[in-house]
């Protein structure tokens, strides 16, 4: 079951389910409180455009957190989600739907991440969440899939 990517001008952008739990992982994700006064706009715009090495530790864990909970709400299974960014160059990601690995992502260097547009950013988080659904539709019983 394919998503519809939303028409993303300036008042629907941060209406897609995906943006907006990325938004509520980044936020849970800042426990330093450095991005409090952002704006959800400003956030997003950072993610785009990043201006710092530190946004980018934030948005991968939060970027596949987000996916975790999209599948876990998708699929009514829990899901774990691990990331590990140890290592700059070579980190990795993997996703556990109802004890079933849906998503294992190795990272090429998350400090050099950067989206070129938000629909790129959510064209790509579909594509891997469409990936582990059907990964997750092999093992488990999953009606919406």
């Amino acid at each position: 079951m394919a998503t519809q990517i939303l028409p993303l001008n300036k008042s629907t952008k941060l209406k897609h389910p995906f943006l907006q739990e990325l938004i509520r992982q980044i936020r849970q994700s800042d426990t330093c409180n450095k991005y409090k006064n952002y704006t959800d706009d400003m956030l997003i715009n950072q993610l785009i455009i990043p201006s710092n090495c530190s946004i980018n530790q934030i948005f991968t864990r939060a970027f596949y957190q987000a996916t975790g909970v999209i599948i876990e709400r998708k699929t009514g299974y829990p899901t774990n989600t691990f990331v590990h960014l140890k290592d700059k160059k070579l980190s990795s990601a993997v996703i556990c739907c109802g004890g079933v690995i849906v998503l294992s992502s190795v990272i090429r260097e998350y400090l050099n991440f950067a989206c070129l547009s938000l629909t790129s950013l959510i064209e790509y988080a579909e594509t891997i969440i469409e990936y582990a659904l059907a990964k997750a539709s092999q093992y488990l019983d999953i009606s919406c899939v």
